[in-house]
């Protein structure tokens, strides 16, 4: 596997924190438009100008990696690392006046992630981590997530719009899981996945997140203990990203200790 570029650490913090300024004063300004592909996916000037930052500091700092980036898509890179860029996650809470949303950044080899970052802008919180040397929040270090069991463990479950019998099977799931847990909520963002972190929540789980969804949550939790799987149990395969941009990812990212237990409530609904 690739080694993580010792720079990496420091440069996603840097970058994040400059993201988190931007979103913050943007607040509240600009127009917000829906996407004609999908209800569920809108952009402000606030997505579009974070973009335009972090794929610019990538550009200046690592001229021959790859970029793939929410809004403005990928660009191929000399080297064989991948930058995937999600300016804002959580947008329409963001849009909404909620401080339910963040930004998120990850390098990505040939072997999977090598660093990523998730920033929180409304709680000036910063999470960061690079392949096996742990995760920080704020600069100090994360701990191991606790081993609470699933009936004692809040846990998270992202449900978008859609058809009637899609929303039918997330309701249904949304169920299975507050039976098998103390309770189930709902940011739909990357404040559910930091809460993970933090030992807050004992689970995130979501069925239809894309790449730029998951591939620095997949860095930060993994260096916490977590386990990363998709709603089957396999593992999530993030390599050659730029291929990947189309794909839905189901995830459930949990503590060692409540995944099984969250599978086993899944599996009730949508057998694996």
């Amino acid at each position: 596997m690739i080694a993580p570029d010792p720079g990496f650490a420091e440069f996603i913090e840097t970058g994040l924190r400059e993201a988190s300024k931007v979103a913050v004063d943007l607040r509240g300004t600009g127009e917000v438009t829906v996407k004609p592909s999908d209800v569920n996916q809108i952009v402000t000037g606030t997505d579009l100008a974070i973009g335009a930052l972090l794929t610019g500091r990538i550009r200046e700092r690592y001229p021959r990696h790859a970029i793939l980036e929410e809004e403005s898509g990928g660009t191929s890179g000399a080297d064989d690392v991948t930058w995937i860029v999600d300016p804002l996650d959580g947008t329409s809470n963001y849009a909404a006046g909620s401080p339910l949303y963040g930004v998120m950044m990850a390098a990505v080899g040939s072997d999977g992630v090598l660093a990523g970052g998730l920033a929180l802008p409304a709680f000036d919180l910063v999470y960061v981590a690079e392949s096996g040397k742990g995760a920080t929040r704020n600069g100090q270090p994360l701990g191991s997530l606790p081993a609470t069991g699933a009936d004692r463990s809040l846990v998270a479950f992202g449900m978008d719009k859609g058809p009637p019998e899609l929303m039918a099977v997330d309701s249904r799931l949304a169920a299975a899981l507050g039976t098998a847990c103390l309770g189930v909520r709902m940011s739909n963002s990357v404040f559910d996945i930091c809460m993970v972190a933090d030992g807050a929540y004992g689970a995130f789980v979501h069925r239809s997140c894309r790449i730029w969804d998951v591939a620095a949550a997949l860095c930060v939790l993994r260096e916490c203990g977590a386990v990363c799987t998709d709603l089957g149990g396999r593992p999530l395969d993030l390599t050659d990203p730029l291929t990947k941009a189309d794909q839905v990812f189901e995830v459930c990212l949990a503590s060692a200790s409540v995944h099984p237990a969250v599978m086993a409530a899944l599996r009730t609904v949508v057998p694996g």
